[in-house]
């Protein structure tokens, strides 16, 4: 039998690289993670939640987010957590979007604990003039359209639903493009001083309803001082609507 010569060439057997992947990750062990990881994970959990839970008392619809985690150096001297870690806001339930902090601990013999910061970015449809609108116009819905923008640093506020705007007069020239503002309008008293209202308070999502006395007038989003009926303590509050208003503290909290 005749054996066919390949003229001194050597003949070599290709292996498919997604086999030799497979492989090597059948025997590659998951790295443990790491202290810095760990907490990195940690902010992470807590301000998407907060994010969420805050985007669902406003009724915000169609938001994205983008989270900057910054991680104090010190914490790569830290041994990896063996507990659960734990954490909370050192501003108890106040949410400030423009500065999120929370103090993450780890419990046991190596434990330790540190403040971590989330500058969050929030994307969210609001409405924004599609020219510019001169000091004095009344809003129609063919001057407003509803653009993606990022809501963290907007200290004049937004609004969401163009209703809220259409029919209002501005108190201000407003830029093409510009988010439109409760502050750009010249909004209705919703309150009166003396007047019996709505108090809502609402954490952890428990929402509770009380009768209250209005010590100032107000416009939707002012904060105003109101008087518990039941409690008599007078507590500071923001207009949400006519005859409604939200308490900035919850019960029981001082």
């Amino acid at each position: 039998m005749n054996i066919p010569r390949h003229h001194g060439k050597r003949i070599f057997r290709f292996i498919p690289l997604s086999l030799l992947l497979i492989s090597t990750s059948l025997f590659a062990m998951p790295e443990p993670q790491t202290a810095r990881k760990q907490i990195h994970n940690q902010a992470v959990a807590n301000a998407t939640a907060d994010i969420q839970r805050l985007a669902k008392q406003k009724d915000w619809k169609d938001f994205s987010s983008k989270l900057n985690i910054f991680i104090p150096t010190e914490v790569s001297r830290f041994q990896r957590c063996t507990h659960p870690l734990t954490s909370a806001l050192p501003a108890g339930d106040r949410l400030d979007l423009m500065r999120l902090r929370y103090d993450i601990r780890c419990d046991g013999a190596n434990g330790w604990e540190t403040a971590v910061t989330v500058k969050p970015d929030v994307y969210l449809p609001i409405l924004v003039a599609k020219n510019a609108l001169d000091r004095g116009r009344q809003l129609a819905a063919s001057d407003v359209e509803l653009k993606k923008r990022n809501i963290v640093g907007l200290r004049d506020g937004f609004i969401t639903h163009p209703d809220d705007a259409i029919g209002f007069t501005l108190k201000k020239r407003v830029r093409e493009l510009q988010a439109i503002a409760p502050a750009h309008l010249d909004q209705p008293v919703l309150i009166e001083r003396g007047q019996q209202i709505l108090m809502i308070a609402e954490q952890d999502g428990v929402q509770a309803k009380m009768m209250g006395e209005a010590l100032k007038k107000g416009r939707k989003g002012d904060i105003i001082k109101v008087r518990n009926l039941q409690s008599q303590r007078v507590v500071s509050a923001r207009v949400d609507d006519r005859g409604v208003v939200r308490m900035l503290v919850a019960p029981g909290n001082p």
